[in-house]
């Protein structure tokens, strides 16, 4: 059997901003699809830019046949660090899904991946890279049809803050939610439009923070790949 994503992004901007500080890229190189979520630091247009940059430039290297750690070098060194908080001006969550089932999760201070499967939350095995002196986190597993994966922006896990969650919705909250919504939902586009809705009321209609989830459905593949995309 070979396998392929039901694939499904969306976005809610920061109140008060014009254009949101996250970007989602998804690509295919030979037959594996590869996504990528890109966090810039900040909001409005100086994050777009910076999330943009960061997007494209993995975006492309993928599609010209770069390996992830060239990829990952190359991002680090182009996007400087914040002197001020001590911190990368973008964020990124790369995921790569083969036809052979295997999965490769590369982050670097994102919120990590939910793993949902049949509903609970699978646990994954992490080796830290040290990367031109940046801890990247890196995990392989492989997954099943059926399987979702959830890529999300620090703005998901902060939704509520200050509200009804001191601390915010938290990872931990996320999950819990989403592995319930998982059971009903038989599209990535709906478990996504879901969880978004619940991010817009926690934060009272008011976005605190751009908010992006990208998510991926596991199944078994068909003919034409691009058909199992679906980003709004």
């Amino acid at each position: 059997m070979k396998f392929a994503a039901d694939i499904a992004g969306k976005s809610l901007i920061k109140y008060g901003e014009e254009l949101c500080g996250d970007k989602t890229e998804i690509l295919t190189a030979g037959e594996d699809q590869i996504l990528i979520l890109a966090d810039g630091m900040g909001s409005g247009v100086k994050a777009n830019i910076l999330a943009t940059l960061t997007s494209k430039i993995l975006g492309t290297m993928f599609r010209y046949g770069a390996d992830l750690e060239d990829c990952v070098h190359t991002v680090i060194r182009t996007l400087p660090t914040c002197k001020v908080r001590k911190a990368a001006y973008s964020t990124f969550s790369i995921l790569k899904l083969g036809t052979d089932g295997s999965a490769r999760l590369i982050e670097f201070d994102n919120p990590s991946c939910i793993f949902l499967r049949n509903g609970t939350v699978l646990p994954l095995n992490w080796t830290q890279i040290q990367i031109e002196g940046k801890m990247i986190r890196e995990s392989r597993f492989f997954v099943e049809v059926g399987d979702y994966l959830l890529l999300l922006s620090d703005g998901v896990t902060f939704a509520g803050l200050g509200g009804i969650y001191p601390f915010g919705w938290t990872r931990e909250g996320v999950c819990e939610f989403a592995s319930k919504l998982s059971l009903q939902c038989p599209c990535a586009n709906e478990l996504v439009s879901l969880l978004l809705d619940k991010c817009l009321e926690l934060y009272n209609n008011h976005p605190g923070d751009d908010t992006t989830l990208l998510a991926a459905r596991i199944l078994s593949a068909p003919s034409d790949l691009s058909s199992a995309i679906n980003l709004s």
